[in-house]
């Protein structure tokens, strides 16, 4: 059959081989595909002998308890192994030919006869390479490849706007962990509920939105109204302002992440794995015309007293409060700015 991708004695082979019942007939065949990578795909080849594994139907009246009833190994160098499987078959008690066909075949095994049994299993074999084949195509996990480089794959990332090599691999988000959230992305409105759904499933803790959190803009200098002959922007109702700040309502959001442990709040904040995900996966999939802060929410009771030299030594700003009574509920502890990704980037922010 060739070299093995594995070692014969690793305990996978031996696992597989010794118990191979154990195991679920999509599960086993694809293992069978990976340890033997040089051969054929199962289904996909004219000649079943140059596939890795040959299948054939156990043939009896009892009611099968598992997929798989025994997996072989080859009797000879070059061939490949030999599954009994207890899911399809052409007699059996789970067969479509009558009973009768199953008491013979069962009647001249115990002469030790065979052929008959063996005629047979040139079909099953089509029949169960062509099961596994159907399921392979529409899951993406039996693609002998990794997710990230199936066609299915490829697909998905154009769907979320990501179908570009120049566009891939510029986030601290693995590009693969994207795949199972294209429907949130594909989605051409977006949504808070979307958001919330998202990040909470991502990290793992609790992440909620509130909208409309408003903020006030700096106008440029070339719009503000100054009076006098050298002035600008004078004319009222027209190009006059007042102030240098204009209020948007709706230019803002909030995500209150948590309540956080002592030790998940240190992700969230600069510095930490969880901050810069967090940042890149917010603004992904809300694109860049919102602004948003981040409002880390302390667990009661987890926050040691701030205490110089110790385990937990204080951030002035971020994990240190004055006082040492314990708060009853949980409270709002650090407000973030997405800007502080770019401080942690460029080394100012300690790690």
């Amino acid at each position: 059959m060739g070299t093995r991708s594995r070692g014969t004695d690793s305990p996978l082979d031996r696992t597989i081989f010794d118990k191979g019942y154990s195991f679920k007939f999509f599960q086993a065949v694809k293992l069978l595909e990976i340890l033997y990578p040089e051969q054929h795909a199962v289904g996909a080849h004219s000649e079943p002998a140059r596939e890795p594994v040959r299948f054939t139907s156990k043939v009896s009246l009892e009611f099968p308890v598992g997929d798989i009833d025994q997996i072989a190994l080859p009797a000879r160098e070059g061939e490949p192994a030999t599954m009994a499987v207890n899911i399809i078959g052409l007699a059996g008690a789970l067969g479509p030919l009558p009973a009768a066909y199953t008491e013979l075949i069962l009647e001249r095994v115990w002469k030790k006869d065979t052929a008959l049994r063996d005629f047979l299993d040139i079909f099953n074999h089509r029949l169960v390479a062509l099961l596994y084949r159907v399921r392979k195509v529409s899951r993406l996990g039996f693609d002998f490849n990794s997710p990230q480089h199936s066609s299915v794959a490829r697909y998905l990332y154009s769907l979320m706007g990501l179908g570009t090599a120049g566009m891939q691999d510029r986030m601290h988000v693995a590009d693969r962990a994207l795949l199972f959230y294209t429907a949130h992305f594909a989605r051409q409105g977006r949504s808070m509920a979307g958001l919330e759904s998202l990040l909470t499933d991502y990290f793992g803790v609790a992440i909620q939105g509130r909208q409309f959190k408003g903020q006030w803009h700096q106008i440029a200098d070339d719009q503000i109204t100054v009076l006098g002959i050298a002035g600008q922007n004078q004319v009222l109702g027209e190009t006059a302002t007042i102030g240098t700040k204009v209020w948007d309502q709706q230019g803002k959001f909030k995500l209150r992440v948590g309540p956080l442990t002592t030790e998940e709040l240190l992700l969230f904040l600069p510095g930490g794995t969880a901050f810069p995900p967090l940042c890149e996966l917010t603004r992904f999939y809300v694109g860049s015309e919102l602004d948003f802060e981040i409002v880390l929410v302390a667990k009661k009771g987890d926050i040691p007293a701030p205490r110089l030299g110790g385990a937990f030594s204080p951030r002035l700003g971020w994990t240190s409060w004055l006082g040492s009574r314990e708060r009853d509920t949980d409270h709002d502890t650090v407000k973030l700015s997405p800007r502080l990704l770019s401080l942690v980037e460029e080394g100012m922010v300690a790690q």
